[in-house]
């Protein structure tokens, strides 16, 4: 498959994920707050939805840096690099 096919598909299916985990979360959401107004269980997960919050905040965050910095360019260039330095080592007898 070429290369461009296989990018599209692969971000087709990013897309397509995102969404339905976007979707889960928010009935999350929803279903959380509906039961805040309940009485017979009010404040039962107040601290861990807090720090549920912002543990995901903070992950939205470091997604959003690698993103837009470029961190996620480039990945396997490391291992091709290590790779071509193992061949020099073998070449000169080291």
């Amino acid at each position: 498959m070429r290369t461009r096919t296989r990018n599209w598909w692969l971000g087709a299916a990013l897309i397509v994920m995102m969404l339905a985990t976007g979707v889960a979360f928010i009935y999350k959401i929803a279903e959380f707050i509906f039961t805040l107004g309940s009485e017979e269980v009010q404040g039962f997960a107040d601290v861990p939805v807090t720090v549920y919050f912002v543990v995901a905040a903070g992950w939205m965050c470091l997604l959003a840096w690698c993103f837009l910095t470029g961190a996620f360019r480039g990945l396997e260039a490391a291992k091709f690099d290590i790779l071509k330095q193992e061949e020099e080592y073998e070449r000169r007898g080291e």
